[in-house]
């Protein structure tokens, strides 16, 4: 090629880089940094500063002795529907359990340094006090960083919800034609699915034989919902029977009300989606370090770190501006309030989570449950061999915001096959199915399109290798869906 070919060549290719840089330096400093500055320049504070919330070690369990009153005083409000409550009275007879094995599980799992980085030990400590609560969205990051999220994560995630409320309208109207039906279930099968095999697990309380079958009691105090006029309300006590051979539910209450199975359905859907999941959410923030130290000294646990602070912020503050959007379309009502489900992530946020030490007894009836056991003692094992990996880093809440956040939302993918299922024509839970529906097609499955690797398999790092190994021992099928950050 001459000069005059090559020049003829490249003069539209530069054209075109230069107006590709010119967009993305608008969208960076006229998008991006607007964003940054509104939402992150404001009360927050890297992990070293004493004001941080995660500075602290994590807050305590709420006590299984406290919440069995919690659950008997609830039912007490409500005799006409509690009163004969079978499973009551197991609970109110039992004894606290206790767990040597799982005392020396959560010994591994304590914090190995109370500094960020070990190249310098003099710099800004951890402290050894308790937070009086858990924080889902408080932890800072540099600009650089934020953009670099919204640059490789932001678009990625975007494209995953508006492909899936898409496809939800056109599936929704041509329903309301006449021409689809969702696929045939069982209502109570789906709830039991939710409870037994996801998280709503650990609110297990008692079992008790009725008829030669083995029922067990779910009890669930203190229960946020949103009612239909759009409202927020916390009700005293919500509670399911399932039975644990057929994984079915057998009954549920809330209040004063016997729920109908496709009721009970609504409820623990919105329940795991909301006030349930945004838990795992905050306590990941004490499982982070994003300290420069440790960006040069174990860059892949730096980037899981920086994804899942980014991550909750997505979910917390970013999650909610994209309501008036969801009314506009007929995918939510028009009068669906933005603040009631806020206050339903801060109840979630600000209740505390409940030690269930009584799951283990559901470990032969839930494949979830007896995985997270005991690949959860593999875990804290390997997090203490490679401790000097994870400076600053609390063990459990490492593995909330990896593995149980992420098989979270596999469960909850698997548990519900169809959106259709949620009913939003309920008069008593229609609100919360409404949400219910969008989370499951928008926010729930794997994000698309990342370049960067997020799962324990092949992760390359002698930590994650170490683990994965021994959990696709366990079970593989959950193994392989195991992501090393929050990042659905």
């Amino acid at each position: 090629m001459n000069v005059d070919q090559i020049n003829s060549f490249l003069s539209p290719a530069l054209l075109v880089l230069v107006g590709l840089g010119s967009l993305y330096a608008y969208y960076a400093f006229m998008v991006v940094y607007p964003t940054y500055i509104k939402d992150f320049r404001r009360n927050r504070t890297e992990r070293g500063d004493s004001s941080c919330p995660s500075n602290a070690m994590p807050p305590d369990t709420k006590p299984w002795d406290s919440n069995r009153e919690a659950v008997l005083d609830a039912a007490d409000k409500h005799p006409s529907n509690f009163a004969s409550c079978e499973l009551l009275y197991p609970l109110k007879n039992a004894k606290v359990p206790k767990s040597k094995m799982n005392d020396k599980i959560r010994a591994k799992a304590g914090r190995r340094t109370s500094v960020l980085t070990t190249t310098n030990p003099s710099s800004r400590k951890l402290s050894h006090e308790k937070a009086k609560e858990l924080d889902m969205n408080h932890i800072d990051v540099t600009f650089p960083s934020f953009l670099w999220a919204f640059t490789f994560i932001g678009p990625c995630s975007y494209f995953l919800w508006l492909k899936g409320t898409t496809i939800l309208r056109i599936r929704k109207k041509l329903q309301k034609l006449g021409y689809l039906h969702p696929k045939p279930f069982d209502a109570s099968e789906i709830v039991g699915r939710l409870i037994l095999e996801g998280t709503m697990a650990v609110h297990y309380h008692s079992s008790t034989t009725m008829d030669g079958k083995k029922i067990g009691g779910f009890f669930y105090a203190d229960f946020p919902i949103i009612r239909q006029d759009g409202s927020f309300y916390v009700a005293d006590l919500f509670a399911v029977d399932i039975d644990l051979d057929t994984k079915k539910m057998v009954k549920a209450k809330l209040d004063d009300k016997v729920l109908t199975p496709s009721q009970t359905l609504n409820l623990c859907w919105y329940y795991t989606v909301s006030a349930n999941h945004v838990k795992l959410h905050a306590l990941a923030n004490w499982g982070v370090n994003i300290h420069p130290g440790q960006v040069k000294e174990n860059p892949f646990p730096a980037r899981n770190s920086l994804v899942t602070v980014i991550y909750n912020y997505f979910g917390y503050s970013s999650f909610k501006n994209f309501i008036p959007t969801w009314r506009e379309w007929g995918l939510l009502s028009m009068d669906w309030d933005p603040d009631s489900l806020m206050k339903t992530f801060d109840h979630g946020v600000k209740y505390p989570i409940w030690h269930h030490p009584e799951i283990y007894h559901l470990s032969k009836y839930s494949r979830l449950v007896n995985f997270i056991i005991l690949v959860r003692s593999v875990f804290m094992e390997e997090f203490h061999k490679h401790g000097k990996c994870f400076p600053g880093v609390h063990g459990e809440a490492l593995f909330v915001g990896s593995i149980l956040h992420s098989l979270d939302h596999t469960t909850m993918d698997w548990n519900l096959e169809d959106p259709l299922w949620l009913d939003v024509d309920c008069p008593l839970t229609g609100k919360m199915a409404e949400l219910g529906r969008i989370v499951k097609v928008g926010f729930v499955a794997d994000v698309p399109g990342l370049y960067f690797h997020k799962r324990f398999k092949d992760a390359g790092h002698p930590f994650y290798d170490a683990v994965y190994k021994k959990a696709a021992k366990i079970d593989k099928k959950y193994a392989d869906n195991m992501d090393t950050c929050i990042i659905k």
